[in-house]
Formats: structure tokens, C-alpha cells, sequence
């Protein structure tokens, strides 16, 4: 389970049914990017950001992340279909495919962030009101 979860539960587990999620801790709902790529080929070996909105500013989570040492690539979605599988403009997907945080704006406190994904701390971290 993702310490950065916000919210909602999990799906409930099934042993014959997959049930894809957006929460933290789940493994990042596939999709086709509109070149043909695959998300999970588009996604690299270190944490990726997913933006489904180029306006949301991000400054914030990559400047802390750059001070942390912590790789993390900037991945535009222009993809409305899934977009709606996220419902939510920014996704932070760790190395293992498996969401680590969720939200529509920088977080209030991307340090903290990026330290809680990397486990220096134990937190939840809250979007800005």
C-alpha cells in the first residue's frame, strides 16, 4: 500500500477478476499513447509524472525531486480516454508501474512528496487547498 494514498479505497481483491485503479499503490492503468507506444514502454526505468493537462504547472514536484537526487520524467498524455481512466491531471507512477501519488495541482509540499516515494519519511501528503 502507497503511503501517499488520498481518499478512495482500493478495488476489492479477486482472485478471478482484475479490477484497474487509479489509486495509490495500484499497479498505472494501461493504455495506447495516440503515437502507437504503449504507457508502460513510454514510462522508462525511474518515476514518471504523468500530466493529462500541459497547463498544470509542476515546477514544484521536479525542482524537489532534482534536489533529492530522485530521476523523474515529465510524460504530456494528450489522451481524453485516459485521462478518464486517472481522473486526475497529474500521476506520479514509481519504477514498478505502480502509482505513488495522485492530484490536480503541484502538491503543497513537493519535498515532502518526494521524500515520503522515496521512504525518508511517513507521511500524507496533501494537495494545496
Amino acid at each position: 500500500m502507497s503511503a501517499a494514498r488520498l481518499g478512495n479505497p482500493h478495488p476489492p481483491f479477486s482472485m478471478g477478476r482484475f479490477t484497474s485503479s487509479s489509486v495509490p499503490g495500484c499497479r498505472a492503468p494501461h493504455f495506447w499513447l495516440r503515437d502507437g507506444r504503449s504507457l508502460y514502454d513510454a514510462l522508462g526505468p525511474n518515476y514518471t509524472l504523468i500530466r493529462f493537462d500541459p497547463t498544470v504547472r509542476v515546477a514544484g514536484i521536479v525542482e524537489a525531486a532534482a534536489r533529492r537526487g530522485v530521476p523523474l520524467i515529465i510524460l504530456d498524455v494528450d489522451a481524453s480516454d485516459a485521462a478518464a481512466l486517472y481522473a486526475h491531471k497529474l500521476v506520479l507512477v514509481r519504477p514498478d508501474r505502480h502509482l505513488a501519488w495522485r492530484g490536480d495541482e503541484d502538491p503543497a509540499d513537493p519535498m515532502a512528496l518526494i521524500d515520503l516515494v522515496r521512504g525518508a519519511h511517513a507521511m500524507t501528503v496533501r494537495n494545496a487547498a
